[in-house]
Formats: structure tokens, sequence, C-alpha cells
């Protein structure tokens, strides 16, 4: 009797300590396969103090003008999103913010800023700060780059080619946090951006601090198509010119 209660204290033993090998085997794997491709894709040390910030349009109703967000970043966050969700635990949907509603003091803390400086004031005092650093500037809406004009294309009165651009780095107004701003030549330009960053920020070949430029075509229900990369520039000392 001894012998067999032996026996099967010993394979329950072995039980246990194959699922708890199998169960820490699969955390070692989702933090390698998932969790720190995503990081690679952010930057961020972590996500208790990154703010979301939207840009600001207007709707008049009559008795008031009521700030709303635009279409595109509103879909270029849902592309963001499962990233980020994989990235850290500790991120705060709730602290999405348009950035007519921005507290001042969150300027300084880690920032995801979607649209330009037309409708963004965080995005545009961001690339004001940053312009010395950056390899491109907005001008009426198109993106300059090295003397080259990239702007969009319409076609019936309806987008069809779009240009975005990424910028992930330091905070310019507070060096110690990082802050990723997307945004391009219409609404889907922001779009565009949120999808190449989604789908190739976990490079390994792309710098921390880095600028991107890319184009990606709108289809007629305002699909965004994989975008293709344009230009490419690390930000910082070690600046190097991209395709």
């Amino acid at each position: 009797m001894d012998a067999i209660v032996g026996a099967v204290g010993s394979e329950l033993l072995s039980a246990v300590v194959a699922a708890v090998l199998t169960g820490i085997g699969g955390l070692v794997r989702w933090f390698v396969v998932k969790r720190l491709p995503a990081r690679r894709v952010w930057r961020y040390a972590g996500a208790g103090q990154l703010s979301v910030v939207l840009d600001t349009s207007h709707i008049d109703t009559g008795r008031y003008r009521r700030p709303v967000a635009g279409l595109g970043q509103v879909r270029a966050l849902s592309l963001l999103i499962p990233s980020l969700t994989r990235a850290y635990r500790d991120l705060d949907l709730e602290k999405v913010r348009l950035s007519a509603h921005l507290p001042g003091q969150e300027m300084e803390h880690d920032l995801l800023v979607l649209g330009g400086p037309k409708n963004n004031e965080a995005a545009r005092r961001l690339l004001d700060a940053m312009a010395q650093t950056l390899p491109f500037r907005l001008e009426g809406g198109a993106m300059t780059w090295d003397g080259t004009v990239y702007a969009g294309d319409t076609s019936q009165g309806e987008v069809v080619r779009v240009c975005g651009y990424v910028v992930r780095a330091a905070n310019p107004l507070a060096p110690a946090a990082r802050v990723v701003l997307l945004g391009g030549w219409s609404t889907y330009g922001t779009v565009a951006a949120a999808r190449w960053l989604a789908e190739n920020g976990a490079a390994r070949s792309l710098a921390a601090d880095v600028a991107v430029l890319v184009e990606a075509s709108v289809l007629r229900d305002g699909h965004v198509s994989a975008p293709r990369l344009l230009r490419r520039a690390a930000l910082g000392p070690a600046d190097e010119a991209g395709d």
C-alpha cells in the first residue's frame, strides 16, 4: 500500500511540476512574443502617466459649440489600443483628452498625440518645440522633407491618397517623458500613420527616437490601405536619412 501511495504521490508531483513549467513557459513566451515587441513600438517606461490627446473640432448646435474629435483620430486610436494594452498593464483608457481640454501639467507627461497642429493644440506646441530637430515641416497641409513636398490627392471630391507622419521621441517640454505624435494630410493621414506604427513600430532596425513619413491609398468607404514608407530619419546625435 505504501508503495502505491508513493507512486501516486510521485505522479501527482510530476503532474504539478509539469503544469507549473508549462504555465511559466507560456508566460515567458507571451512576454517575449507579445509584450516586448509592443513596448518597442511605444518606448514609454510605463503607461501610468500616459495621456492620449485627440484633436478638437467644434459643432455648432445652435445653442453652443460642442467640441468633438475627428473621425480619423478615433479610427487611429482603435488601431493602436491592442498594442498599448499588450504593452502596459497600467494603461488608463479614461485619460483620453480632447486637446482643447488637456490640463497644462499633462503636457509634461508621456503623450500619445493624434492629429496635426491645425486642430490639435498639443501637437502644435510639441512640433514647434521640436522644429529644429525634425527633418520635415508642415505648411498648408503639406509636408516638406529635404525640399520635397508631400501631399495627398483627391478625386471627384473624395480623398484617394494621403501622407502621414510619425514622430517618436523624448518630450521636448519634459525630457524624462516621451511623446508619440501621429498626423498627416487630412484625417486619413493620421490613420495611415497609426497603421504604420502598429504594424512596423516594433522593428529592431527602427531607432527609438525617429521621424517617419508614409503614404497610403484611401478607398471609397474610407478604408486606409497598408501604408508605404516614404522617408525615415533617426532623431538625435545619430541622425540617419531613410528611404
